[in-house]
């Protein structure tokens, strides 16, 4: 309790302005590359990417329609690279709806474990009405996904799961209170143990659904038995924040708190230094204001300790021949290297961008 208490004091005390400076350096050494061009073919909209390592390869997966979002079509696709990101692989699709029962698959999360590649993935039946959360696995002998059924009713899935301390895993997304009406309650997914394509649990952060605009996608700090959840706001530049002193089995809202973000999906995550950090959209002045999309940054925290202490640029909307916005991130860390795969592109075309930080270059947290 002491801990989490040190925790949560430290992220409430984190100024917006002390935090995020107008125009945050690009880390030393940052690489981008380009994953997927937005015309390489008939699927003009693309979102909501996942990122993974798994026996050697570099796994980048988003979901595709055909011009918008969850319209018509939307399957899961994705590229591999054998050389660290550098180049890619032809498309290879992860799911799709072949029955053309009116199945959208979006998104789809990744994790390797035990030497198998899964994809979790929501199941919707229309714009945003997700049905189920499934789970597919890569067969290492063939090259195709098959699908191992569903693992959670009305869950959406956000971040990779996560292992914690008790032996299971956690996935943290949002859920809907029944079928027919949008996820509109943040929430997380715990496994039973190693089991991965067995029935998950899923766990409310809040009672009650939040009211119409609200997406709240979801993103968690696991460390033991405590755990400490970040959900979009759509109304404002502060996000909810939730936390657990359980293995999430439990939730308390933190009412009270200085950080501030754009209204957009958030990822959270640990270093092997020690440091934690999150991935986020800075707000700007002005017209936009919180609902800026235009410039990805991460906050980065001393090692061993628990605030967000220098925020860094990762990708920034400055100059023209820029696409408008940098966002929906996803990140994992190999081989000295932070991976972080987001959507570029907000109207019209989009198209996936990776951006790859040496770990070296994220220790220096002095202001």
């Amino acid at each position: 309790m002491k801990h989490i208490l040190t925790l949560l004091t430290a992220l409430i005390l984190v100024s917006f302005t002390a935090l995020c400076a107008a125009e945050p350096p690009f880390p030393a050494g940052i690489e981008h590359v380009r994953v997927e061009r937005s015309d390489s073919d008939r699927y003009q909209f693309l979102h909501d990417p996942a990122i993974e390592f798994h026996k050697g390869e570099l796994f980048a997966a988003w979901y595709n329609c055909p011009e918008k979002e969850i319209v018509g079509e939307s399957l899961i696709r994705c590229r591999r690279s054998k050389d660290g990101g550098k180049t890619w692989s032809a498309l290879e699709v992860i799911a799709e709806d072949t029955s053309r029962d009116g199945t959208y698959y979006v998104p789809a999360q990744l994790l390797s474990r035990g030497g198998v590649l899964h994809a979790f993935v929501g199941k919707m039946k229309g714009h945003d009405l997700i049905t189920t959360c499934a789970v597919f696995v890569l067969n290492e002998a063939t090259h195709r996904w098959e699908p191992r059924g569903d693992i959670a009713d009305l869950f959406l899935p956000n971040c990779q799961p996560l292992k914690m301390a008790d032996g299971n895993w956690i996935m943290a997304g949002r859920v809907a209170s029944r079928f027919g009406v949008k996820p509109r309650i943040p929430a997380v997914a715990i496994s039973r143990g190693d089991d991965l394509t067995g029935r998950w649990q899923v766990v409310p952060l809040l009672s009650e659904e939040l009211p119409t605009p609200h997406c709240p996608e979801t993103t968690v700090w696991v460390e033991g038995r405590e755990l400490l959840a970040i959900t979009r706001n759509e109304m404002g530049a502060v996000p909810f924040v939730f936390t657990s002193h359980d293995y999430g089995r439990t939730w308390s809202a933190v009412k009270d708190h200085a950080f501030t973000a754009s209204t957009s999906k958030l990822y959270a995550g640990h270093l092997s230094t020690g440091q934690r950090y999150l991935v986020f959209n800075q707000p700007k002045d002005g017209e936009k204001g919180f609902n800026s999309r235009e410039m990805l940054v991460i906050g980065v925290s001393r090692p061993g300790e628990s605030s967000l202490a220098k925020t860094w640029c990762v990708q920034n909307h400055s100059t023209a021949d820029r696409p408008a916005a940098s966002h929906y991130p996803c990140a994992i860390e190999h081989d000295g290297r932070l991976f972080v795969l987001y959507t570029a592109g907000l109207v019209g075309r989009r198209q996936c961008e990776l951006a790859i930080i040496p770990i070296t270059s994220l220790k220096d947290t002095e202001k």
